[in-house]
Parts: C-alpha cells; sequence; structure tokens
C-alpha cells in the first residue's frame, strides 16, 4: 500500500528532530527536500542529486509533489484504485465510496472524492474536460492507452501550467529555492529532442499535430515543436506509481515485486535522481501522490543519491536490465553494479573463441 499521510508526516519530523533543524513548522512544509541535499551537474549524466553531508539509513531525503498525474487503471467504473482529481488530493477512491463523476461525462477516469474536492478542482478541470471529451475514445481505439496515457499526463502538465499562470505558486519556499519547481522545474528536465529516435519523434510529432495543438479545444499556447519538445522532457521523466517501494537493494529473498501500477506523474524535484542498479534511495508515494524518497543505505558525503528506474526483482542479470534500460530510457547503465559485473577481457574473448572438438 502506499504511505499514509501520518507515516510520512511522522518521518519527517523524525528527520527534522534528527538534523536539529530550526523552526520545523516552517522547515518541514512540502514539498520537502533534505538540507544535505543538493543538486549538481556532471558531464554526461546531466543534473544529479548529491549529499553535502552524511545521511543515515531511513532518513527522509525528499517530499515532491506532483506537478501532473493521471490514474492506470483497467476498469475505472468498478476500480478501487481511481485516484481523485482534484491534485492537492489525489487519493485513491473506493468504488460505491459516493465519488463523483464529470457531470460532462467526459472519461469514467475522472473522479473526485467528493463535492469539497469537486469545486476546487473545478477551473483546472475545465482546462482538460473539452479536449478528453472530444478526444478520448478516438485516441484509444486507434493508437492504444499508451500513447492516450501520455497524451492525457501532457494535457495535465498543460492545466497545471494554465492554474499557475492564473494563481502563482509560493517561490518563497526553502525548497524552491533551492529547487525548482512548477512549470520551471518542468521545463529544466532532461530529455531533448536529439536523445530520440527519429522516427518515435515523427510519431510524437503526428499525435501533436492531430491532438495536442493548441486550438480553442486545448488553448496552451505552446508551437507544434515545443509540444513535442515537452512530450521527449516527460517521457524520460515521468514515474510510475506502485503500492510498494521500488529500488530495495540488494534485492530480499525470496523477490517482493512492487505490485501493478496505479498511476503516472510527472515530479518537478523527484525527476533530478538518475538510476542506478544499486540504488541509495527507496521511493514510494503516500496516499496524496506525494513521491517520497528515503535513504536505503547511509550515505556518505559527496555520494550522488540514486534510485532505481525499475523493479530491481523483475530484471536480474545485467543484460536484462541494460537492455531495458537502453530500451525506454536510451543509455547504457555504467552503475557500480554493472560495471563490476560486466565480463574481464580474458572472459569475453575465451567466449569469442571457436568451440574446439
Amino acid at each position: 500500500m502506499s504511505l499514509s499521510t501520518t507515516t510520512v508526516e511522522k518521518r519527517l519530523l523524525a528527520t527534522a528532530e534528527h538534523l536539529n533543524v530550526p523552526n520545523k513548522s516552517q522547515s518541514t512544509s512540502v514539498p520537502w527536500v533534505h538540507p544535505h541535499l543538493e543538486q549538481g551537474v556532471v558531464p554526461i549524466k546531466g543534473r544529479q542529486l548529491r549529499a553535502s553531508q552524511p545521511i543515515r539509513q531511513g532518513e527522509l531525503l525528499m517530499i515532491d509533489v506532483p506537478y501532473a498525474l493521471i490514474p492506470v487503471v483497467d476498469d475505472p467504473a468498478s476500480s478501487d484504485s481511481l485516484l481523485c482529481s482534484n491534485p492537492t488530493c489525489s487519493r485513491q477512491t473506493q468504488h460505491g465510496s459516493g465519488r463523483i463523476s464529470c457531470p460532462n461525462r467526459c472519461l469514467a477516469d475522472v473522479v473526485w472524492c467528493g463535492p469539497t474536492c469537486q469545486e476546487a478542482d473545478q477551473l483546472r478541470h475545465e482546462f482538460e474536460c473539452t479536449w478528453l471529451q472530444r478526444y478520448a475514445a478516438p485516441i484509444r481505439a486507434k493508437w492504444g492507452e499508451y500513447d492516450f496515457g501520455m497524451m492525457w499526463l501532457i494535457v495535465r502538465i498543460l492545466a497545471s501550467q494554465h492554474m499557475e499562470r492564473q494563481q502563482p505558486s509560493d517561490t518563497d519556499n526553502e525548497t524552491n529555492q533551492r529547487f525548482k519547481g512548477g512549470w520551471d522545474g518542468i521545463m529544466s528536465f532532461c530529455g531533448s529532442i536529439d536523445s530520440w529516435a527519429h522516427s518515435q519523434v515523427r510519431s510524437w510529432t503526428a499525435l501533436v499535430k492531430k491532438y495536442l495543438r493548441s486550438s480553442p479545444v486545448l488553448s496552451h499556447g505552446l508551437s507544434a515543436d515545443d509540444t513535442v519538445a515537452l512530450i521527449c522532457r516527460e517521457e524520460a521523466n515521468s514515474f510510475g506509481l506502485y503500492p510498494r517501494e521500488t529500488g530495495v537493494y540488494p534485492v530480499p529473498e525470496p523477490p517482493v515485486d512492487r505490485g501493478e501500477q496505479f498511476a503516472a506523474a510527472v515530479y518537478p524535484r523527484a525527476a533530478i535522481a538518475n538510476h542506478s542498479c544499486s540504488p541509495n534511495i527507496m521511493h514510494k508515494p503516500d496516499h496524496h501522490g506525494r513521491m517520497v524518497f528515503t535513504a536505503s543505505r547511509d550515505i556518505a558525503a559527496g555520494e550522488e543519491c540514486c534510485i532505481s528506474y525499475f523493479d530491481l526483482s523483475k530484471r536480474v542479470d545485467l543484460k536484462s536490465r541494460r537492455d531495458h534500460l537502453q530500451g525506454l530510457f536510451r543509455f547504457v547503465c555504467g552503475c557500480d553494479r554493472c560495471s563490476a559485473e560486466e565480463p574481464s577481457e580474458k572472459e569475453s574473448d575465451w567466449v569469442g573463441l571457436p568451440f574446439l572438438e
């Protein structure tokens, strides 16, 4: 199950107590980043998270709020995993619990846990409602669930940008001063057009021109090229949300997988974390869809803080891990674990010799 809000708050206060953080009421507001966590830029990898001072196992490292989030369920009408569409809530709603659907019947996946959340989310939902009414069914029928989910997440990113323009966020928050949030954070994502295959970019360009172009149905003001660039960033940085931790390492025996995905989201700050097949961070969403990073072991000063981009219990050997990362994220993993598991030069030569009878 996802982390309860009470559990996250208790762990955040415990971390603040350990660090002797002054003015805890302000220093523990969410979004929150550990005071010993800093970001830097290195060649090839780009941005990264790094510990400026030692961090103990079990300490919270980050709680980030989603800039945009969509549910991922097979049967929304009967699902108990459907999330409240109000971004400040995003709680799972139980089937038959009085959840409210869109009065325009734009999409069965759009629900609110009650009238308060529906009212609070009215302006944001108006941005996406007409688009969903017009395009959700034909996109799903022609392009499938993955492409529909990707485009809906883009629409919700654009909806959040629209709301940000209408209601500017609090930039005085200490975390916002150290780590970019909001639209600025999204625009700082890695994942340029040049990092994707030409065939993939052509496919996304066709989808943008047909379904995501700025129009009265979806008035966002971005050019087609800028929208394609936004897709490139989203696809390289979005998170799947699962009920159990991702990045448990060493993998326990017997292995425990992270469960079925129930949502997808983009997080301006959490996306800074790079991948390692032997990560020192576990991540998991809480009951409000906020991404929670926890140190899975002691982290030394100067050490990079990494997550795993996939379920480590599912891909154990070097080839399967690298093939997966190359296919989805277009890089060859060179983490300490992968480097240590590479065959030596002598082993490679021996494997390449013809068999002698």
